[in-house]
Formats: structure tokens, C-alpha cells, sequence
């Protein structure tokens, strides 16, 4: 009989989730905060989505989440 592979380790998403957005680079987390930013102007999305936006940028950093070449 063949020898069964061992099973893979389970992934603690949470956990790893935390880990990659700690090592985020701050261009990545601007461009994120500049789409929810967009969301909130954007008259085609509903007010559930806008409040997960202004929810999102506030866990961002609000404006100082983002990023500008000129303020370095």
C-alpha cells in the first residue's frame, strides 16, 4: 500500500491576514485608502458600501493614510 502524503498544516487566516498587512509598503496602503476614498464620492454605490469605506480609512489612518512623494 502506498504511502499517504501527510496532512498539509491548517493556515490561521486571521493571523496571517495581521502579518501581511503589517509588512504592507506605504504606496499600497495609499492606494487602498484613495479607492474608499473614491467610494465615498461615487453616487452608484450603496450607503452599506460607503460606510465600510469610511470604517476601512478610519482603520487606515484616516488622511494620514495617505501617501505623497513630495512629503518625504
Amino acid at each position: 500500500m502506498p504511502e499517504l502524503r501527510p496532512k498539509p498544516t491548517q493556515r490561521d487566516i486571521p493571523n496571517d491576514a495581521a502579518q501581511e498587512s503589517a509588512n504592507q509598503a506605504t504606496e499600497e496602503i495609499s492606494n487602498q485608502a484613495r479607492g474608499h476614498k473614491a467610494n465615498l464620492g461615487n453616487p452608484n454605490t450603496s450607503e452599506a458600501s460607503k460606510e465600510n469605506s469610511k470604517q476601512v480609512l478610519k482603520d487606515l489612518g484616516g488622511e494620514n493614510a495617505f501617501y505623497s512623494k513630495d512629503s518625504k
